[in-house]
């Protein structure tokens, strides 16, 4: 699509609002000079752009009606086949609808893209259908994944599998929803801030978020490069590692994933906890939106794992109260900039752009009359602190995070895994529609902060469901070293096995 010539007026105003003087004093030239080098884009619709992408003509999907979908977790139903043959073969796939699968809509929560199709598979759909797997639908997550709760999709609230009116977690709501509900075997999700941890938290269910790169995530939507990961959601531990050994590793595309490690996920994850040291992370309990039944059931989880030969002990990394603002202070500028004014993608980096979606946000870029109240407080909060300050506290947070990192890294020296409650409470009632916007910004943000400190660590954490209060499952999070994924099964397997009242293996 050619830019048009400009006018010598259209090159004064910009030039006023630069403040460059200098320009309008010579706007005529000026406009001629700039006119000359939009040939440029031109020039360059005559370079075929590479196949990056596997892609596929439109596929036939239905919205599911009310009472087919009562939690409203699904965004849509299809089948797409995988191989005739592979270690997912039968496994019924949903795919939050933030991952780009050829031939389907993706709204990714949203109106804006309502009427959007993909060009291409991410890689990790790409993978899954190689494994052998059925697409069986696209799963409902929060507006552009900008919430931890399920209340701010275009297409409705998400409900709790074990108690409608209450939230399922976000933003990979539908994923886990489905999980519960039986109607899928294995969910895709991406995580920002705890966006497959929470969800697995509140509906009870197993979600991974890797370390940094693991999991390629190249065609997906992403909010920052800097916290942006996908991963396995599954209704346990092993089948979470069998899933995570068809996603991970390099595609070649994704520029995050040097030094990638892959290893056997399933190889010792029924070895036990016999000799393992487990560290309770005292900072991760007791926060002011804690529920103190949620904080008994993990401790006590964590505290039984001595009986089968795992030494447990508190431990005090001080600095994790200060991972949320950190993450805050990254995700407000880096979130509004790469979401709400880059169209989704940030520059500087050798990825692949899915220029098909860009152009669709960019020509809906007024559509914001929809936007619920938490992405228009990050959009006015990024906006204020970038006007004063530039994008001078983005990077100082990003520096900071390292100090944050080798906290963790000092502490996984002396202990296996770490352990803290997954949330610090159980699912909450899901906002009235008529809720103001401290309430609607509250269920957003509320669950997050034993999550996102590690979005921006980039440590691989696991939520494993250790329990129930008061009906709603509790979600016990378990944190690694650097692609330590192996480690995390090997604990979250001895959890689930201590939960369901079995003996463990190989004790």
């Amino acid at each position: 699509m050619s830019i048009p010539k400009p006018t010598t007026a259209e090159i004064c105003t910009l030039a006023n609002e630069l403040g460059y003087t200098a320009v309008v004093n010579a706007a005529e030239e000026y406009t001629a000079f700039i006119a000359g080098m939009l040939g440029v884009y031109d020039a360059i619709e005559a370079i075929p752009e590479s196949a990056v992408l596997h892609g596929r003509a439109t596929v036939r999907h239905l919205v599911p009606l009310e009472n087919d979908d009562p939690h409203n977790a699904w965004q849509l139903r299809t089948s797409i086949e995988g191989a005739e043959s592979g270690p997912l073969r039968g496994v019924r796939l949903a795919v939050k609808d933030s991952i780009m699968v050829a031939g389907l809509p993706m709204t990714n929560g949203t109106a804006v893209l309502g009427d959007y199709f993909p060009s291409g598979d991410a890689t990790v759909v790409t993978r899954a259908l190689a494994a052998g797997a059925t697409i069986v639908g696209k799963t409902t997550n929060e507006y552009f994944c900008m919430s931890g709760g399920s209340h701010t999709a275009h297409s409705g609230p998400v409900h709790n599998p074990h108690r409608l009116g209450f939230s399922s977690g976000g933003s990979s709501s539908g994923s886990a929803v489905v999980l519960v509900t039986g109607e899928a075997d294995m969910a895709l999700g991406a995580d920002q801030a705890g966006s497959i941890r929470m969800p697995a938290s509140w509906s009870g269910v197993v979600g991974l978020k890797p370390t940094y790169g693991l999991v390629p995530y190249t065609g997906i939507a992403p909010l920052d490069g800097f916290i942006d990961h996908a991963g396995p959601m599954t209704r346990t531990v092993t089948d979470n590692a069998q899933f995570l050994s068809i996603l991970a590793g390099p595609d070649n595309i994704d520029p995050r994933q040097g030094g990638v490690r892959v290893t056997d996920y399933l190889a010792e994850i029924n070895e036990g906890v016999r000799g393992l040291r487990i560290g309770i992370l005292k900072e991760g309990f007791g926060s002011p939106a804690s529920e103190s039944a949620v904080d008994e059931c993990v401790r006590s989880m964590a505290e039984s794992l001595r009986d089968f030969g795992a030494v447990v002990e508190d431990i005090s990394v001080p600095l994790h109260l200060l991972g949320a603002p950190l993450w805050t202070a990254i995700a407000i500028e880096g979130m509004a900039e790469t979401v709400l004014r880059n169209q989704g993608f940030a520059f500087g980096r050798s990825d692949y752009y899915p220029v098909d979606m860009m152009r669709h946000l960019f020509e809906h870029k007024d559509a914001v009359a929809e936007r619920p109240a938490n992405v228009m407080l990050f959009t006015l909060a990024g906006r204020y602190v970038d006007s004063h300050q530039g994008r001078i506290n983005y990077a100082s947070a990003v520096n900071r995070s390292r100090t944050l990192r080798a906290a963790y890294d000092d502490a996984l020296t002396r202990y296996d895994v770490l352990i803290t409650p997954t949330t610090p409470q159980t699912a909450r009632p899901l906002p009235r529609p008529d809720a103001a916007p401290s309430e609607t910004v509250q269920a957003a943000i509320e669950m997050s902060c034993n999550t996102c400190p590690f979005n921006i660590t980039h440590h691989p954490a696991l939520s494993v469901p250790c329990g129930k209060v008061d009906g709603l499952p509790v979600g016990l999070q378990l944190i690694a070293k650097h692609f330590g994924e192996a480690m995390l099964y090997r604990v979250g397997r001895a959890i689930e096995l201590r939960t369901a009242g079995k003996l463990q293996p190989k004790l």
